[in-house]
């Protein structure tokens, strides 16, 4: 009996999908948000009308079932489920030592974190990967901060996509969950390295204060708000381009040392990146993108602008600042020909 409950909660589970896979094709269409052709209607029609037809009949099987009998199933594969996430995490460093897509480097480095890492702190293999590479990248050995703070951000995200009421419209955003808290452990870190060294140059610049030529001491008043139209228009309107450029290049001249500046350009492709393709879900993602953004606030001091007023301003001081830039020239030297392409001349027979 266990295994036709398995099998029968598949089958609910698939016909459900392609009920409101089918339903919202139907309803978008009627609203008029796309359009299909009078063969793909009839295919969805019929994709709907059998679906629907085949999870009511396997339902009322379901329904017949006991729920002792259904319980009973349940709490079995809890303890399954339980089971296979403990094997999955003993048994990680093994899994480690036999990747051969893994360097040296980086699997002594993870091995080094999972020595670290609290009883009840575990990373997937992938995520684990991942804050290896910046360790390893940026010569961070501060890996317990790391790992912890990453930790501690994940369990927000996780905790505040729970409380969500609508939770089944963030499915299709499933693939970002892993990438999110991470980003904003890079942009926390990227704060807290300027902090430190502006600390650090201002120790030392004060030894200079009354000198004839006394070194300037930094003051670092956070990062300058970003602008939701931004994205809204980014592949329509050319002064979303240049806002963005300009902002990124104030941000980048925050930065100190050159491997802060690194750390930028890699976030803002990652961030700029995440945000579009939240913009482009429109409503169906502004529970999940303010999320994004409010945690930005908390742990990176990177916000949006929602001073109306402040928003105009520096509307009209963009249209200045685009009068005074020659679009003519390049702004920067670049290689037409990248490395890429070379590699793939290369393969070409």
């Amino acid at each position: 009996m266990k295994v036709s409950i398995y099998a029968l909660e598949k089958l609910l589970k698939e016909y459900e999908s392609n009920i409101a896979n089918a339903s919202k094709q139907l309803k978008d269409l009627d609203a008029g948000k796309i359009t299909l052709s009078p063969l793909k209607i009839a295919s969805v029609e019929n994709t709907l009308e059998f679906s629907t037809a085949e999870y009511e009949k396997y339902k009322a099987i379901y329904d017949a079932i006991p729920e002792k009998e259904k319980e009973d199933f349940k709490n079995l594969l809890a303890v399954q489920e339980l089971l296979a996430k403990e094997s999955y995490y003993k048994l990680q460093k093994i899994r480690l030592k036999r990747d051969k897509n893994i360097k040296r480097n980086q699997r002594l480095e993870a091995m080094m974190i999972l020595d670290e890492l609290p009883e009840d702190v575990h990373f997937e293999d992938a995520q684990l990967i991942e804050v290896t590479n910046i360790i390893i990248k940026y010569n961070a050995r501060e890996s317990v901060e790391l790992v912890a703070e990453l930790g501690v951000i994940r369990e927000e995200f996780d905790k505040r996509l729970e409380a969500l009421k609508d939770k089944e419209d963030l499915k299709h955003f499933n693939f970002l969950d892993t990438y999110i808290p991470i980003i904003i452990l890079h942009f926390s870190s990227l704060v807290k390295s300027i902090e430190e060294t502006i600390i650090l140059y201002n120790e030392k610049a004060s030894a200079t204060q009354g000198e004839k030529e006394a070194t300037p001491l930094i003051v670092f008043n956070g990062f300058p708000k970003y602008e939701d139209w931004w994205f809204e228009e980014l592949f329509q309107n050319h002064q979303a381009y240049f806002a963005l450029y300009l902002w990124k290049d104030s941000i980048k001249k925050i930065c100190i040392t050159e491997q802060q500046q690194e750390l930028w350009e890699k976030i803002f492709s990652n961030w700029l990146m995440i945000k579009k393709i939240l913009n482009s879900k429109d409503e169906n993602a502004y529970d999940y993108n303010f999320i994004f953004d409010d945690m930005l606030k908390k742990y990176s001091k990177i916000e949006e602008q929602l001073d109306t007023i402040a928003i105009e301003a520096n509307e009209k001081q963009l249209l200045i600042e685009m009068k005074k830039t020659d679009f003519t020239k390049n702004l920067l030297e670049h290689e037409s020909t990248t490395i890429y392409q070379k590699w793939k001349k290369s393969q070409v027979k």
